[in-house]
């Protein structure tokens, strides 16, 4: 296949910050090979700021992923449009859905990993791969073969931030991911140790984060404290111009990785774990049976062992 096949192109993804950020230099890939094709994006409505600073797409519009009114609009709108190319990047048992439906009133081509799809990538066994190199893969059926990785629309001002030997610190999980939370004791007493080896310690959250950042707060002489301001942008940013960065693994995370600052992981060990976090060439992973049986000291050693921090 070559760029000039394909006219309008419709581009899907779903799921968590950390689905997204999975897809963000598949995105970007997808926009550099069909440079001359109008590209649209359907994404969930909370999305749709953030992806629109990228201009990979000439228009977004969403899908909250509701009932089966929704989805049928949703189904429609996407065959009103006359997509040439459907590429699904969030391969779900929904979008596979949509296909079914949409092959009963559309030709349109579909590029994904699910049965429906016309353009099929089979995916290898769970493990065998990381998320990005799945897309990657996937994106090669379509002639997509280079990865773009220019990702500087995430960088935004943050002057105001301008401590030398910042260390920033994602200490928070989503709702649903406590068991891969790790204690957020043992990161004030990490923050702690790691400010009288004389660094600056950052820290991210929302709004629903702010008892885990209270007690690194309360642990440290001076924290930068950007809980409940900093969307994806500003993590990015901030971790452009840190030392590095320690983190669950979560959303934030990979947005941060991103940057290419050094990153150390602390994460379970398991097979899901070990294939989103085997992609980064920056990154560092501690990894255990449970969050708790990681400690601080093993923690510090590790940084100490790859000369991130000097003893």
């Amino acid at each position: 296949m070559n760029s000039n096949q394909f006219n309008k192109i419709l581009v899907v993804k779903h799921g968590s910050l950390g689905d997204i950020s999975f897809s963000i230099l598949a995105m970007a890939s997808i926009k550099q090979f069909f440079g001359n094709a109008t590209i649209d994006l359907l994404t969930e409505e909370k999305y749709i700021n953030f992806l629109s600073n990228s201009n990979y797409f000439s228009s977004i519009f969403k899908d909250n992923r509701k009932g089966i009114i929704d989805s049928i609009k949703v189904i429609l709108k996407i065959n009103q449009n006359k997509y040439d190319l459907i590429i699904d990047l969030q391969n779900s048992k929904r979008t596979n859905n949509y296909w079914l439906f949409l092959k009963l009133i559309s030709k349109v081509k579909v590029n994904g990993s699910r049965s429906n799809c016309d353009i099929q990538y089979v995916i290898p066994p769970q493990g065998t791969e990381s998320p990005q190199q799945g897309l990657y893969n996937q994106l090669k059926l379509i002639g997509v073969n280079k990865i773009n990785q220019d990702v500087d629309w995430l960088s935004k001002n943050t002057t105001a931030i301008n401590e030398d030997k910042i260390i920033l610190m994602i200490p928070c999980v989503s709702k649903s991911g406590k068991d891969k939370q790790w204690s957020p004791d043992k990161f004030a007493t990490l923050a702690r140790s790691l400010e009288k080896k004389g660094y600056q310690i950052c820290v991210v959250g929302q709004n629903s984060d702010k008892e885990t950042v209270e007690i690194i707060n309360n642990a440290c002489q001076k924290v930068i404290d950007l809980t409940d301001k900093s969307p994806p942008e500003i993590i990015y940013s901030v971790a452009k111009k840190s030392n590095f960065v320690i983190s669950n693994d979560t959303g934030p995370g990979h947005i941060a990785a991103l940057s290419n600052s050094p990153i150390l992981f602390l994460a379970k060990d398991n097979i899901i774990s070990k294939s989103n976090l085997s992609e980064y060439k920056n990154g560092y992973t501690i990894l255990s049976d449970t969050m708790d049986s990681i400690s601080v000291k093993k923690v510090l050693d590790f940084l100490d062992d790859i000369k991130l921090t000097n003893k």
